[in-house]
């Protein structure tokens, strides 16, 4: 079996090369989370035990008990054994048209700074394994995700044009989210290596269907941006 290549933890799914009109912001019900810092998905380690009582907590070999219900001989079926709800992953964007870094105003008595700026961020859909997913064997053969309606092959883009007000005393950079949904899940595993095996703890972030955000990541000169800046 192909897998996708390696990005970080996760096979990128979803591109945004923007600027574009301002979307509405995410649902009340959605916590906002700062993608720069966020570690939820490597918070938890998954587990294979094999039926021969063999347990195995690397994540190369986890992804390797799972990579076996590709086979037409192995049967796989997923239990989510927690909903850890939906957020918004949200990441600073660079500015590739001005140039790298902040919009910094930091002169009290100056006026306010408004740029168009284009940006993008590439944003993935993740598991706690170490390594990329073959998103088909994930989607159509466990059932994970499949209701994120996403796809390996497909991206998103939009264009256009984002404003940016930075007021003096103050530094900012656009910021871009994506509406990710969290889940814990168990596999059980028959056939494959030792006759069968039951992976526990598999973290799964997956993107929400129309879950695209931009908006503006603002503060006073003494404070830090999302990124640390």
């Amino acid at each position: 079996m192909t897998l996708p290549y390696r990005a970080g933890i996760a096979a990128a799914v979803s591109v945004m090369a923007l600027a574009m009109a301002m979307p509405t912001a995410s649902a009340a019900s959605l916590q906002d989370v700062n993608g720069h810092t966020d570690n939820w998905l490597n918070e938890g380690s998954a587990t294979v035990t094999f039926d021969n009582g063999t347990t195995l907590t690397r994540q190369s070999d986890v992804l390797e008990a799972l990579q076996q219900c590709g086979a037409l001989s192995v049967s796989c079926a997923s239990t989510t054994t927690q909903d850890a709800g939906q957020v918004t992953k949200w990441y600073d964007a660079e500015n590739t048209d001005l140039g790298t870094g902040p919009i910094q105003n930091c002169s009290p008595n100056g006026n306010d700074i408004t740029q168009t700026i284009t940006a993008g961020h590439t944003f993935s859909w993740g598991w706690n394994i170490g390594a990329s997913v073959d998103v088909t064997l994930v989607k159509d053969r466990l059932g994970i995700g499949a209701s994120a309606g996403f796809s390996q092959s497909s991206t998103e883009a939009s264009t256009g044009a984002v404003g940016i007000t930075v007021k003096p005393g103050q530094k900012g950079m656009l910021k871009m989210g994506y509406d990710m949904d969290r889940k814990v899940t168990n596999v059980s595993i028959q056939g494959g290596r030792f006759g069968g095996a039951q992976i526990t703890g598999l973290r799964t972030e997956t993107p929400l269907p129309g879950g695209k955000r931009v908006g503006q990541d603002i503060v006073p000169c003494d404070q830090q941006l999302m990124n640390g800046r």
